[in-house]
């Protein structure tokens, strides 16, 4: 059989697309802090379309889209979604959630400084227009 240098380009491509390398697979871990980010996006979500704040349930349900996708393969169930009063209260949980994404996004050891910035912002966005 003849074999040009393309066929046998194309073989060893498709070889270590099939991962017959060395490198053994790790499991991807899931991190803390988008877990923590993830539950309080789905809380702050759930309380702000429960008081009829529809844009800002958005933006944490956008947020929350966004976290489960950079914690595949890994899942964080649902959890009871807290209720809150008024808009005070909301706010006040808003400011606590902004807070806590602060915190790790100065903390992280991870790539994921960045997302956790934005979500901090947003949330103390959030926390002035309620207030």
């Amino acid at each position: 059989m003849f074999t040009t240098r393309r066929g046998l380009l194309v073989g060893a491509a498709v070889l270590a697309a099939a991962g017959c390398t060395r490198e053994t697979a790790t499991i991807i871990t899931s991190d803390a802090d988008l877990t923590a980010a993830l539950r309080t996006a789905r809380a702050l979500a759930a309380g702000a379309e429960s008081l009829g704040y529809g844009d800002i349930a958005q933006d944490h349900l956008t947020h929350a889209a966004t976290l489960e996708r950079l914690l595949r393969p890994n899942t964080v169930g649902e959890e009871a979604a807290p209720s809150y009063a008024d808009a005070a209260a909301l706010a006040e949980a808003e400011t606590e959630g902004g807070r806590e994404a602060a915190d790790a996004c100065l903390g992280t050891d991870s790539d994921y400084a960045v997302v956790l910035g934005e979500i901090a912002a947003c949330r103390a966005a959030h926390a002035a227009v309620l207030a």
